[in-house]
């Protein structure tokens, strides 16, 4: 399975750094999910959604994990690159590689995966796995 990947790319601010001036590894958490939700924008598929019958829909997270190779600190520019790895019948599960621009060099800080699963919320608030619509498996490269 392979969709296009989908880039962003940030500055590290001085509010996602820890008192020894390197960004705090929750921040790569964060960002794994900025660059979700900016990919689903892009192909404009809802993160978030509510059927005419009031059954809500989402994306909440199964799992994610984080290596970390390098540090990153305030004022460094980072392209996260999230890429479709499986697309399961409810789930989907990325890759994000963290790269810091060093002089006009990419060079990979860290590297992170995130499952998702697409699910419906009832009235109550239980929540149970959902496939995942036709024209989402097509827009994320199914």
């Amino acid at each position: 399975m392979t969709a296009s990947p989908f880039v962003i790319t940030r500055r590290v601010e001085f509010h996602e750094t820890d008192a020894a001036g390197l960004m705090h590894f929750s921040n790569f958490y964060r960002w794994m999910e900025v660059c979700e939700h900016e990919w689903f924008r892009a192909l404009q598929i809802p993160m978030m959604d509510t059927t005419p019958a009031g059954i809500r829909l989402g994306w909440p997270r199964r799992e994610a994990t984080c290596s970390f190779l390098r540090p990153l600190r305030c004022g460094d520019v980072v392209r996260i690159t999230g890429s479709v790895v499986e697309l399961g019948a409810t789930h989907a599960t990325y890759d994000f590689i963290f790269e810091k621009d060093r002089a006009g060099r990419w060079t990979e800080v860290a590297r992170g995966r995130m499952t998702t699963v697409h699910v419906r919320q009832d009235s109550a608030g239980r929540m149970e796995a959902e496939p995942i619509p036709a024209n989402t498996r097509a827009a994320l490269g199914a």
